[in-house]
């Protein structure tokens, strides 16, 4: 563990602590957030708050150092407070920051993500494939990617209820790290019905447009007039022992598993298992 004060916190360290941590190791952890609407009850860095906190436990826990988290990508959503940052712009933004630590000598780099829009996960697995497949930077260096609930089975058992955003899952966990941020007095909720819709499913909180309804032509999206507060789960089912419990046995999964990587990995690539994705017609 570093003795530095700061420890595990890269943006509060000093250039001469950052080069005696990286001559003795060589992980990164990089939170990824968003800033977006999160209801009245939570604030719009929600995300991105859950996203560095868990962060700097498994830093903590682990040793490990924590980069500052990126609290800019893609939402989707349009109410007020949310900043949209297209995918791709996104995905090149994390592969420089990437990309910078490479070439610092990082050779383990575990990526958190704290927002799980089906359009940033599809541009960041795409720009890490292409990092790897292209970058010489990056011939020896692992990157992880590491959506944070993963590690939680009590988010998944939320999820599986169709608590997802702003949900009781997401109001626990930042009554568990940020409680003086939680406004659970200001908890309102859309009408029955688009709340309903998405519960269903999360990305029903938008809705498809085309000039032609043919499959060929490309559908504009947008969020459903109709929302006014975009919470898609039960809120007031949360609370703080549930969202400390399950943080912490996901902290401590999420630690075990990137230390086991870091000492079990070959120094280069080896081929491994791989099957196409199915062909699209």
């Amino acid at each position: 563990m570093s003795a530095a004060k700061y420890f595990p916190e890269w943006e509060k360290m000093t250039v001469r602590e950052i080069r005696e941590y990286l001559a003795k190791r060589k992980s990164v952890i990089v939170p990824l957030g968003v800033t977006e609407q999160h209801g009245y009850h939570l604030p719009t860095c929600t995300d991105s708050m859950l996203a560095r906190e868990v962060c700097k436990r498994v830093g903590a826990r682990t040793g490990i150092i924590v980069a500052p988290t990126l609290n800019m990508s893609f939402s989707g959503g349009q109410l007020p407070g949310t900043i949209n940052i297209n995918p791709n712009i996104m995905g090149l933004l994390v592969g420089e920051v990437l990309r910078s630590l490479a070439v610092q000598g990082v050779r383990n780099i575990f990526v958190v993500l704290g927002h799980g829009g089906s359009e940033n996960m599809r541009a960041l697995d795409n720009t890490l494939k292409l990092l790897l497949r292209d970058d010489p930077a990056f011939r020896e260096v692992m990157i992880c990617f590491a959506p944070y609930w993963r590690y939680v089975k009590e988010f998944h058992e939320g999820f599986e209820r169709r608590d997802w955003h702003a949900g009781y899952v997401e109001t626990s966990a930042m009554m568990a790290v940020a409680p003086e941020l939680v406004q659970m007095d200001k908890l309102a909720m859309d009408a029955p019905a688009p709340a309903e819709r998405m519960r269903a499913h999360p990305d029903n909180y938008q809705f498809a447009m085309k000039p032609a309804n043919d499959k060929i032509v490309v559908a504009r999206m947008a969020q459903r007039p109709e929302i006014r507060v975009g919470v898609m789960g039960y809120p007031r089912k949360a609370s703080r022992a549930f969202g400390e419990r399950a943080i912490k046995a996901g902290v401590a999964k999420m630690a075990k598993h990137f230390v086991q990587l870091e000492k079990s990995r070959s120094r280069t690539y080896r081929k491994v298992r791989w099957t196409p994705e199915p062909i699209i017609l």
